[in-house]
């Protein structure tokens, strides 16, 4: 069996990365947000078409927010896993040098 070796710097790069995109969604988010200028309902006026419109442009914009939603709580997820990731690595580091110490003092 092959051993896995977990790289605690590799993890916080990839955290870093992580941190970048999720600090650049919440940017985004909070420009959809009700109230500011993305989260406006644009005046689709009375013509033929604009219930339609109104109606289209309601649906995009709920999903969009929705998926962006869901894309902050998927990279929430990722920090979390990659945090837990680097505490069981820690913690089996300082397993097996426990166990390494003990063999070691049997001798």
């Amino acid at each position: 069996m092959a051993e896995r070796t977990i790289d605690p710097e590799a993890l916080e790069e990839y955290r870093a990365v992580i941190r970048e995109q999720l600090d650049l969604l919440d940017a985004i988010v909070g420009r959809l947000e009700n109230g500011q200028p993305l989260g406006r309902l644009p005046a689709f006026g009375q013509l033929d078409g604009a219930v339609s419109a109104r109606q289209h442009y309601t649906t995009f914009h709920e999903t969009t927010w929705t998926n962006l939603q869901n894309l902050r709580e998927s990279l929430h997820g990722m920090i979390t896993t990659l945090n837990d990731s680097a505490e069981l690595a820690e913690e089996a580091d300082t397993d097996a040098e426990a166990e390494m110490l003990d063999y070691e003092s049997q001798l």
